[in-house]
């Protein structure tokens, strides 16, 4: 029974923790400028030069100034951005976040597998009786 509950601990915690990490996101290692961010319909990750973080979902151009939108607990903010404050603008990889997101997926059920198979594993000789008469 102890080994059962163990089991099932185990098991629920590893699936919560692949679940977690099921919303990896990679970017470009290249930079690219502002105009090129615009163009894209995909997430953006901002360094500021105080290296500062912004993931914004999009970023516009409105009459030659350049605005971000962020997403905050209960809405889409809208923020302006100065190409001066800018250290770099890199774009979300789709085919690696992809890939990543499928290899965590199947690495961590490979290691539920594993820990389940070491618990039955531990317990495959207990009901043996060897040494009863």
């Amino acid at each position: 029974m102890r080994h059962n509950n163990l089991k099932n601990k185990t098991i629920c915690f590893l699936l919560v923790i692949a679940l977690n990490l099921q919303s990896c996101v990679v970017y470009q290692k290249a930079p690219v400028t502002l105009d090129e961010a615009v163009v894209t319909n995909r997430k953006i990750l901002v360094l500021k030069t105080d290296n500062t973080k912004l993931k914004l979902i999009d970023i516009e151009k409105i009459d030659g100034n350049y605005y971000g939108y962020i997403k905050t607990k209960h809405k889409i903010e809208k923020i302006p951005l100065t190409e001066s404050d800018l250290k770099t603008i890199r774009i979300l990889d789709r085919t690696k976040t992809t890939i990543g997101n499928v290899a965590i997926v199947v690495g961590s059920l490979g290691i539920v597998f594993l820990v389940v198979a070491a618990i039955e594993l531990s317990n495959w000789g207990d009901d043996w009786n060897l040494g009863t008469y």
